[in-house]
């Protein structure tokens, strides 16, 4: 709000997994704004498109991405810096000479610190706008209206029945959240008041070491996830206890049948 974001505005959002997505989409949502959610693996050109085509006011983004946009953001973008998260260092290959934020942007944690928490109106909500693939051209803009209170409840009660995304729900989160499936499923996961685990990248066994751990009982995944899991060695897959989970939510490409029947027999 205090960057000149207001109900319809875009904020763009190029992050990998981590806890400052989350804020960030929360506090567009708060405003009756769009989170952008940008994929973090376009090239500069490709990010300069989306911001000129979403019309975003604020850019927020991991520091040594934002590195490479510097001669590509449009005027009038204020631009955010988050720090590289240690988990992010250790999963990816990252050049360690870009972690400083950029002089062109502004470092998020000192510039939040300094913020009084916001008490505007409540206004009603639009979920993320997502860009499509490109497959046809340029990647288009899906701008969803804000629900109406009535379709909010109805679409909870639907979630609540088939996803197990109920109050309490303990969620993992091991897919890219600028993807429409798992940004729609982490963030509303988050706001159930149980707990939402982020995996930085899908790694097979720690997933199931994560499921134990937190005690896991509701999981959004992609099928080469299954196919992942079914290539360890069974004395992996059998190391773990899985029982807590109760719910398995997957979408994208179809899974293959085998597949699906070898994951229900283990």
């Amino acid at each position: 709000h205090k960057l000149g974001v207001r109900q319809g505005s875009s904020v763009c959002i190029l992050m990998r997994n981590d806890i400052a997505f989350i804020e960030a989409a929360y506090g567009a949502m708060r405003l009756g704004a769009y989170g952008v959610p940008a994929n973090w693996h376009f090239k500069p050109e490709e990010i300069n498109y989306i911001l000129r085509d979403s019309g975003a006011s604020v850019l927020i983004g991991h520091a040594d991405l934002l590195h490479q946009l510097r001669d590509v953001i449009p005027p009038g973008v204020t631009v955010l810096s988050v720090p590289t998260p240690p988990e992010i260092l250790a999963t990816y290959k990252i050049n360690r000479d870009q972690l400083a934020t950029p002089d062109f942007a502004i470092d998020f944690e000192p510039w939040l610190a300094e913020q009084a928490p916001y008490d505007g109106p409540v206004v009603p909500q639009p979920s993320n706008m997502i860009y499509t693939s490109g497959t046809t051209g340029n990647p288009k803009g899906v701008r969803r209206e804000a629900p109406t209170p009535e379709q909010v409840a109805a679409a909870e009660r639907m979630r609540g029945m088939i996803y197990g995304l109920k109050p309490g729900a303990r969620a993992l989160l091991p897919g890219p959240l600028y993807h429409s499936a798992p940004n729609s499923f982490g963030l509303r996961a988050g706001r159930l008041g149980g707990a939402l685990v982020i995996m930085p990248r899908f790694e097979p066994e720690e997933f199931l070491a994560l499921i134990e751990r937190e005690r896991i009982d509701t999981i959004f995944m992609v099928p080469t996830m299954f196919i992942r899991l079914m290539r360890l060695p069974e004395e992996i897959r059998n190391k773990y206890d899985i029982s807590s989970l109760h719910h398995i939510i997957h979408a994208a490409a179809p899974c293959p049948p085998n597949v699906k029947r070898a994951m229900i027999e283990w």
